[in-house]
This record gives C-alpha cells, sequence and structure tokens, in this order.
C-alpha cells in the first residue's frame, strides 16, 4: 500500500516572532538618537547659515549708508513703567517714535523687499527725525485690545498697512530647531537699559499683554535672531559697572562705565564699522534668542516669543548667572528662575535650544558656537565694541 506524503509548511514560533520583535526594538532605539543628531546637526547648520545672512545683510546695509541701522526707533526714558512724557536727555521726544527695530531696516538685504516697501511707505524710517512721517499719515488703526493704552496710538502697531505687513513669517529669522509660534502667553517688542547717571540696574521691557486669548501672538511674524546692544545699551550713564558681590555682572568688568561696554545696535543708534575699536572679530553682532518658558531650566512650556519687526538688541548683562534675581516671585513673567543660569531660557537673554551652546555672529561676520559654559565676563567684554578689553573664543 503506497502512502502520500504530504508537505509541511514552516512558521514561525510565538517565541521565534518575540524574539524578532525585541531585536528590531533594540536596532530602532540604537538608530534613533543617531537620526536625531544627524537632524539636529542639519538644523544647527541652517541656523548658522541664518545668522551668517542677517549679519551680511547689516555689513550690506553699512556699505550703503555708511553706518548700521539703528537697533530700535523707541524713545530710552521711562518712569514707573510708562512712557515719560519729558524729552529725554539724548535729544528725542519719548512720545514721538514708531518702534521699528533694526531686523526691518534689513529686509531689502535680505531679498524681502515687497515687505520692506509698504512699512517704508507708511513710517518715517529716518534715526535723525522723532516721530511720525505726517506726509503718510497717522496711525490707522489701534493695536490689539488690553495693550498698554499709553503707547497703542503711537507706535507702527497702529499703522493698518504696516500692521498688516507685520505678520508675515520669515524663515530667513527662524532657527529650525525652535517653533516660536508656540509662543501664545504673550509677545516681546523692546527691551532697554534706563537711563540715569547714577545708577546701572533698571531695565525697560514691553510687551503685549492679552495672554492666550489674542490671536496677535500667533499671527505676528517672529524673530530667532537679535542684533547686540552690549551690557546695557547706550544709556548715557557715567555709573561704573558695579563689581561683585553687589553688582548684577558679579564682578565681570569692575572699573568700566555701563557705556564702555554697549554694543552696535542700540536705540537710534548710528554705529560705523569704525567704531568697534576693539576689532570686528572681537565683538558681537548678531545671536540666537528664544523666549520665555515655563520651565526654563528644561526649556520647557514655551510662553512667549520676539516679533521682528520691532526687535531691538538684545542686553548682554543677563547673559551673566544672578542667582539674586534667578527667582523674584514679583516678576515671574519675566524672571521664574530664568537668570540661574546661562542655558536657562528666558526672553532678555541671547538663547537657542541646541543644547550646548547658541550661535553668535561677529562684526567681521564669522559665526561660531558660543558654549553655555562660556566664561560669564566674556559677554561683556565681547559684547562690548569699544571697551577696550580684547578677548577671543578658544576653538
Amino acid at each position: 500500500m503506497s502512502k502520500s506524503l504530504l508537505a509541511r509548511r514552516g512558521g514561525f514560533t510565538l517565541v521565534e516572532l518575540l524574539v524578532v520583535i525585541a531585536i528590531i526594538g533594540i536596532l530602532v532605539g540604537l538608530l534613533l538618537p543617531a537620526v536625531q543628531s544627524a537632524r539636529e546637526a542639519a538644523r544647527r547648520m541652517t541656523c548658522s547659515k541664518n545668522v551668517r545672512e542677517v549679519g551680511l545683510a547689516a555689513l550690506n546695509f553699512e556699505s550703503a549708508y555708511k553706518r548700521l541701522p539703528p537697533g530700535v526707533m523707541f524713545p530710552d526714558r521711562y518712569a514707573g513703567g510708562f512712557i515719560n512724557q519729558t524729552p529725554d536727555p539724548l535729544g528725542y521726544q519719548p512720545n514721538a517714535h514708531n518702534g521699528v527695530g533694526h531686523l526691518t531696516h534689513l529686509l531689502p538685504y535680505l531679498e524681502l523687499n515687497a515687505i520692506y516697501r509698504v512699512i517704508e511707505a507708511n513710517l518715517n524710517l529716518n534715526p535723525d527725525i522723532s516721530g511720525w512721517d505726517l506726509s503718510a499719515g497717522l496711525p490707522g488703526t489701534p493695536f490689539p485690545s488690553g495693550s498698554d493704552q499709553q503707547v497703542r496710538n503711537i507706535y507702527w502697531w497702529g499703522n493698518g498697512p504696516v500692521w498688516t505687513a507685520a505678520q508675515n513669517s520669515l524663515p530667513i529669522l527662524l532657527c529650525p530647531s525652535d517653533i516660536a509660534d508656540q509662543g501664545l502667553y504673550t509677545s516681546y517688542i523692546h527691551q532697554s537699559g534706563a537711563t540715569s547717571a547714577i545708577t546701572a540696574n533698571a531695565v525697560h521691557y514691553l510687551y503685549a499683554v492679552s495672554p492666550f486669548s489674542a490671536d496677535f501672538h500667533r499671527t505676528v511674524g517672529k524673530t530667532n535672531y537679535m542684533g547686540n546692544q552690549g551690557r546695557s545699551g547706550r544709556t548715557g550713564s557715567t555709573f561704573l559697572d558695579p563689581p561683585a558681590p553687589t553688582g548684577a555682572n558679579l564682578g565681570a568688568t569692575a572699573g568700566l562705565t555701563v557705556d564702555d561696554l554697549q554694543g552696535p545696535f542700540t536705540i537710534r543708534s548710528k554705529t560705523r564699522l569704525r567704531d568697534f575699536t576693539d576689532g570686528a572679530s572681537n565683538t558681537f553682532f548678531f545671536g540666537e534668542v528664544t523666549g520665555q518658558w515655563r520651565n526654563p531650566a528644561t526649556n520647557t512650556g514655551r510662553t512667549g516669543s520676539w516679533w521682528w519687526l520691532p526687535a531691538t538688541g538684545q542686553l548682554t548683562r543677563f547673559m551673566i548667572p544672578n542667582p539674586a534675581i534667578a527667582n523674584n516671585p514679583n516678576d515671574p513673567v519675566f524672571n521664574n528662575g530664568g537668570f540661574a543660569a546661562t542655558q536657562y531660557g528666558n526672553p532678555r537673554k541671547f538663547h537657542s535650544l541646541h543644547g550646548s551652546g547658541l550661535h553668535m555672529s561677529f562684526a567681521d561676520n564669522s559665526v561660531r558656537l558660543v558654549p553655555f559654559s562660556m566664561e560669564s565676563r566674556l559677554w561683556f567684554v565681547l559684547g562690548g565694541m569699544r571697551d577696550g578689553q580684547i578677548a577671543t573664543l578658544e576653538e
């Protein structure tokens, strides 16, 4: 009697299948950090290119006008958080500024002429003239409700066409490692050192309120790059930079005045390249910024971002960790632990999400990833363009 043999089909047992899945999981776990690292390296490269492009635009502007653009066309004297109604010591009427920042002046050199033409046609961009260009008409529409009533009809946001132009998101001004549009609690507009002959510690900060409910926090164009004001900008003060332990700089540059440490982009500045007496390769030009975080130590919980149109230069005084102001319960929006360490996020600081440091360009338009671990005093020395202290970053 013959028997037919039936072929038996092989297959995986449950154990074998689980082993294969486990091996695949291990391989993915090993490869994922490498993929993330490669992606971040690409983002860093793009960010470095953006910083270089912005710096090149500023140098092209200087070539055309024989000066750099003004840091910001804002007043520089404030009282009690509101604009002081008396003329400031530098000769400008505090209540007659359009609030346009230095990045706006660079738009034609970043191939963004169409946006610039709208702003130029509606506002006076001459740093030598205070106030509105009356030939272009008075402000057309007020800033969204909830903002400071004392400034809502004065600055650029009161001009309808300019406000519309400001809604543009400009990729050249955005770091791909950050998502600036997530800052929906508030938006940051302007920062400057207060003008005083007897103090170096007051800083004015202007920001838009109406948290979360205001659509303009999402729609107004943001920036991750800003110019360098130096320690406190241009203050008109002869006050000596305070030494440790009481000074905010913790003894960084004792003996110099706050204005000795000023950078190129201050209020209505007209800085020339020859003003960089410390050397173009020894002075910060532009750098990265992020904004405000609910948890600065981990840079999580984004609450605020900078706008590109009114962005002023950033101050280096807050780059030096100061535990004395790291947790001020009276100022939870701005402090919130953000000054405890250089790598902690805060809107008053140069900052990035690149992990180990942030991109800073120099006035010769070289770009470096400056480590958060850099010696504190170098933020003042490299931030000042004529302090007489020459310092370089080690490779």
